[in-house]
């Protein structure tokens, strides 16, 4: 019997003790097929497949897939051990029979002598902590030499090995009376084996944070927290060099979990007065770190201390000036302000450099910040016995004047004595805000979208497409295939490769017929699977179709609903790349963003008319929505060349769409549909989303009207639809408005492993839209503005709509309402969502930034909801959009502040955060401050008469504007404004405006 047959008989009858015999006894021949048959054996064993009627898993037994590990480490090479996806030790089992399987390791390993180790483990340790192997092997190959000691895997690989220490204790399923104790004996014991890679934790980034042992009683773990604070208190790990390693690990730029770990871990060694100051030196160069959170805990730490002699000042004011001018530093800011009136009387020769760092710090947007700075401005210039020379103090009066226009109400009347008299109000320079109606798109030569010059363009411009970031370059991309296919290199599919690579790794070193194959494979799905069909498609000469194959399904959590219609319009480029017909689509934006010009739209029907090819009513329709009707100078010119046109329906529909003024529909006769016809649409609604068959022009003329009709006028009502379509669906007669209100959710758990088992209550506001459970499926993909109204739809704002986004909404740039109304239901009915909503927030919000028409009530929703959200980026990018909006005339302000006023009286966001993010906004233009002004007069005429907390800030910033306007608040917010003047804390500000 050969080697091979001796070795595969083991592996599937016998165990590991016949097996290592075998392993040292072969020869370098035998080698060689001894790694064959292990890697077809692997292949075999580990391979999922169906074992029952419904069951499904590998073969393989642990001690066949033990000993196939070690058979890999007697033969493989590096190019096939990178291969291996199992941690050492992974199928070991427990007890008596781990002990034989690591023993039988070390005997073939230390035979084998494999120079692959190293950069295996490490290869390993960059998917996360799971795919290292226990601390304690590691050591001892490192004893035996089997691999170099190497600092940051040994580091890891201790973090790692607390939870694979409980984990082991569970799987052998035999409890241990008071673990935890035992747990903290053992590190205890081998503290001095251990310590070498202890110490690595302050200098690598390891899971250090977040592992910990499972001590068996409920909700009671031992983390490494316990175990070093322990291993500290018994003298094993010098306590002063965890404080000092602590601090120079948070100087790191570690993650914010790791960071706070080290905060938690200096905190909890309770470090003395003396053992503070000690440190003084690593505290103040913690205050040049970026994350805000370092800084705090960096001046928490040096607060007690700025009156003692012993600390040294000058180091800090190195760092102050940086501190100051960052906007996201106000904890910090604020302390530092507090600490400086000490130091200032402890010192007073700092008094020119504390004036300097308290003068810029009045250009804060936080009026806290601004008060503390002024209270030491106004000390300065105030004491009794003068501080600063007649020339030091000219500078800071002088100073003062740069931030003038940026002072709230607070800090200007402490200021008052020595800031310039006010200016004229600014509403007499005629600066009041007013929205923009009737919105132009821009069709001039300098927004037109540039077409891809050449061969060599189109190339580069695949990779950027592949991306899948940017919805005008797919445009440019798919519109130079279509135009550039006759100039196509004569070897592209070559050229193509890297780029198919992208698309299909598995292509990577594969030729001929095997390469064929793979990009021959289907398995794509979603908008990106269809930029993807197209570059496959492109490789094999368009042979064959590839984009309605691709998993496009509208009613499940793929892809968004509008996905579809991309779909239908990318399978028509498809078709016109296959067929060469020389083409181009309709709906590609002639200007950027997203407008189609209508003369270019006209022009284009022309061709097809020419060519006598029936338009796609996908890509028509598309075409539809993209038109820039309102532009008058294109329009005319387009309906100059209508008459040339042969399809009367054609004429008539942009007759109306580009005529200016508006006007009603014409009237329609009634639909007479067969019963074919009603048959085939029954039976399509009961097809998957991409199964549907491709409606002709003919059918599809009652959609593409309603389109239109929708597309011109939002907010219209047109009757005159009920000839054309039997049933009133949502979005077609009348615009898709769902109602809205807010609802008090409450949760009660009991909290079982606290003494006395407490009941807990948790109340919160959300957003309930009675009207999203809807069934009723639109009759046609192609109405675009009645796809989210349907219920199944709701589940799209999850892993895809993020990246789908800003196509989806290419799609639509004259009306976003039902796209927004969809975004508010699904990713922005509560404060706090998971990280999923908050994508599909930013990315709609980012799309607002565009000129475009005025912000209707859904996307005034979105913006509201936006500038308070809980996580800082979205609130940044909110008051972009906002700031942009009044630029462009997009915002409603009467409307946003109706909304704002609403979620705060229902107390769904806290009112410091929506006014620490407006107070922003303010001082930039007389405009804006109109506007901003406008917007908190609706919003206080919506607060209650018991005034919410931090009110005081909300009027502070209101009273801060209308002194700069000399605009009284209105009516409406006058209400509530005199009932609370009664309030204490309000008297005096309420006092200056009513």
């Amino acid at each position: 019997m050969s080697a091979v047959d001796t070795f595969e008989r083991i592996i599937r009858h016998q165990s590991v003790h016949q097996l290592v015999p075998v392993l040292l006894a072969l020869d370098k021949k035998e080698q060689l097929a001894v790694r064959a048959k292990t890697k077809a054996l692997r292949k075999e064993l580990t391979e999922v497949r169906q074992l029952g009627s419904s069951t499904w898993g590998r073969t393989g037994t642990e001690s066949q897939l033990a000993m196939l590990f070690l058979a890999g480490v007697a033969t493989y090479t590096r190019k096939e051990a990178m291969g291996l996806d199992e941690p050492l030790g992974m199928h070991w089992e427990e007890g008596n029979i781990r002990v034989v399987n690591q023993e039988s390791f070390f005997v073939v390993a230390e035979h084998a002598r494999p120079n692959w180790f190293g950069e295996w483990f490490e290869r390993r340790s960059r998917g996360g902590p799971w795919g290292l192997p226990e601390y304690e092997l590691l050591r001892e190959m490192e004893a035996r030499q089997l691999i170099d000691y190497e600092p940051a895997l040994f580091s890891r690989t201790l973090a790692h090995s607390l939870h694979l220490k409980s984990f082991h204790r569970r799987r052998e399923n035999k409890p241990v009376p008071n673990y935890a104790e035992k747990l903290l004996l053992d590190f205890e014991a081998s503290a001095a084996t251990i310590q070498r890679d202890l110490l690595g934790f302050f200098d690598y980034d390891t899971t250090v944070d977040s592992t910990q042992a499972y001590t068996g009683i409920a909700q009671q773990h031992v983390a490494w927290l316990d175990v070093l604070l322990h291993l500290s208190t018994a003298g094993h790990v010098d306590r002063t060099e965890l404080l000092t390693r602590s601090l120079v690990a948070l100087r790191r730029d570690f993650r914010r979990p790791l960071l706070t770990w080290f905060k938690n871990l200096f905190l909890a060694l309770q470090p003395t007065r003396e053992e503070c100051l000690a440190q003084q030196a690593e505290l103040v160069e913690l205050l040049a770190h970026t994350q805000p959170q370092v800084v705090n805990f960096a001046l928490e730490q040096l607060k007690p201390f700025w009156t003692d002699a012993a600390f040294d000042p000058d180091p800090l004011l190195l760092y102050a000036e940086g501190l100051i001018n960052r906007q996201d530093l106000k904890t910090a800011q604020r302390t530092l302000l507090g600490g400086f009136e000490k130091l200032l009387k402890r010192t007073p020769a700092l008094a020119p450099e504390l004036g300097r760092l308290a003068a810029a710090a009045l250009a804060s947007a936080d009026a806290a910040v601004q008060a503390k700075a002024a209270k030491l401005v106004v000390s300065l210039l105030q004491a009794k016995k003068p501080l600063l020379s007649a020339d030091e103090t000219a500078d800071l009066v002088g100073s003062l004047a740069d931030y003038t226009d940026l002072l709230t109400a607070g800090a200007r009347q402490l200021l008052a004595p020595w800031l310039a008299p006010a200016s004229a109000p600014l509403a007499a320079l005629g600066t009041n805000y007013v929205p923009v109606t009737g919105f132009v798109p821009d069709l001039s030569a300098t927004n037109a979208v540039t077409p891809v010059a050449d061969w060599h363009e189109l190339l580069f411009l695949t990779g950027q497409v592949l991306r899948h970031d940017s919805a005008l370059e797919l445009e440019r991309w798919m519109d130079g295939l279509l135009r550039l296919q006759p100039q196509f290199a004569a070897d592209y599919a070559q050229q193509l490769l890297p780029y198919l690579v992208q698309v299909r790794p598995f292509l990577k070193g594969k030729t001929g017929e095997q390469a064929t194959a793979i990009i021959a494979g289907n398995g794509l799905a979603g908008h990106r699977g269809l930029v993807e069909a197209l570059v496959l498609g492109w490789a094999q000469g368009f042979t064959t179709e590839r984009v309605n194959k691709v998993n496009v399904r509208d009613d499940h959590d793929t892809s968004d609903p509008l996905v579809l219609v991309e779909q239908r319009r990318f399978a028509a480029a498809e078709k016109h790349l296959r067929t060469r017909s020389g083409l181009p689509l309709l709906s590609t934006p002639s200007h950027a963003p997203h407008w189609v010009a209508p003369s270019v739209l006209v022009g284009k029907l022309l061709t097809y008319e020419a060519a006598a090819v029936e338009p796609d009513p996908a890509d028509l329709v598309v075409a539809l929505a993209r038109t820039a009707y309102a532009n008058a100078a294109d329009a005319q010119t387009a309906l100059s060349r209508l008459a040339q046109l042969q399809r009367p329906e054609l004429r008539e529909l942009l007759q109306w769409l580009l005529t200016p003024g508006r006007h009603p529909l014409p009237t329609f006769q009634p639909a007479k549909t067969s019963v074919f016809k009603h048959l085939t649409a029954r039976l399509g609604k009961l097809l998957p989303g991409n199964a549907g068959g491709a409606t002709t022009l003919a059918d599809a003329w009652p959609w593409l009207w309603a389109v239109a009709a929708r597309t011109r006028q939002p907010d219209g009502v047109f009757e005159e639809l009920t000839a054309l379509i039997p049933a009133d669906y949502i979005g077609v007669v009348r615009p898709w408005t769902p109602e809205w209100h807010f609802e008090v959710k409450i949760n009660t758990w009991v909290e079982q492993w606290k003494p006395g088992k407490p009941t807990v209550t948790h109340q919160y506001p959300v957003l309930q839209f009675p009207s999203k459970y809807t069934s009723q499926t639109p009759p046609s993909p192609l109405l675009l503005y009645s796809q989210h109204a349907r219920f199944r739809a709701m589940g799209q704002a999850g892993w895809v709509l993020p990246h789908d986004y800003r196509f989806v909404a290419s799609l639509v740039p004259h009306n976003s309402a039902p796209l927004h109304w969809h975004v508010m239901r699904t990713a922005a009915w509560a404060d706090g969502l998971e990280s999923n909503e908050r994508d599909v927030v930013q990315a709609a919000l980012q799309e607002l930034l565009a000129p475009g028409p005025v912000f209707t009530e859904p996307t005034t929703l979105l913006l509201a909801v936006g500038l308070m959200h809980k996580v800082p980026a979205c609130r940044a990018l909110a008051l972009e959009v906002f700031l942009s909006a009044i630029a462009t005339g997009r915002l409603e302000p009467a409307a946003l502040g109706t909304v704002l006023g609403r979620f705060l009286a229902n107390e769904f966001v806290p009112v410091q955060r929506l006014v620490e993010n407006l107070q922003q906004a303010r001082a930039i233009d007389a405009t804006t401050d109109d506007a901003l002004q406008q917007v908190l007069d609706y919003l206080l005429a919506e607060l209650p008469a018991s005034p919410l907390r931090n009110t005081k800030k909300l009027i502070e910033l209101y009273a801060d504007l209308a002194g700069r306007s000399g605009r009284r608040p209105l009516e409406a917010a006058k209400i509530n404004l005199h009932s609370w003047k009664g309030t204490a804390t309000l008297r005096k500000v309420v006092g200056e405006l009513v």
